[in-house]
């Protein structure tokens, strides 16, 4: 159905819309053009179906009684059309992600999920020079394909500090 009376008819894009019930199996497909000269731009989603829907013999009038257990009503949703998708695809394969590290060994920063990657090698190279205290990393899930350690960071992760 609708998303609600404050959407109007003057607000949906595309070229068609769709009116469906199940009660009583009827379907109708009507111009948006044809529908914006006959009831104009500023009529709200919900007037639009009761009035495409006031023949239906199951339709019951604002503030009437709810249908019993065994009486029909008219159950008719407007389909809209359906949006652009505005989100890219994604493509195959897993992503790589540039990660900057605290001083305790914890993520502090995800920078980027790219997917191509010498696109990911590029941005991983830029980053290096934008955080040049951290220690930044060039993942793909858990394997690490190109890390830059903090310096003066110990080599190994079980190193002793000295003096902690």
């Amino acid at each position: 159905m609708a998303d609600g009376p404050s959407q109007r008819l003057g607000d949906i894009a595309g070229d068609r819309l769709a009116i469906d019930c199940a009660t009583c199996r009827r379907h109708g497909s009507y111009r948006l053009d044809g529908l914006l000269a006959r009831f104009g731009p500023e009529i709200a989603t919900l007037d639009l179906l009761r009035a495409l829907t006031a023949t239906c013999r199951h339709q019951r009038g604002p503030g009437a009684k709810v249908a019993r257990k065994y009486e029909s009503q008219c159950l008719a949703t407007l389909r809209l059309p359906k949006l652009p998708d505005l989100e890219p695809p994604v493509p195959p394969g897993r992503p790589f992600a540039i990660e900057v590290w605290d001083a305790r060994g914890r993520i502090e920063l995800r920078l980027g999920v790219i997917y191509p990657l010498d696109g990911a090698i590029a941005a991983f190279e830029a980053v290096k020079d934008a955080y040049p205290r951290d220690e930044v990393t060039l993942r793909q899930g858990a394997r690490v394909l190109c890390r830059r350690a903090r310096p003066g960071a110990p080599d190994h992760v079980d190193a002793d500090p000295g003096g902690v």
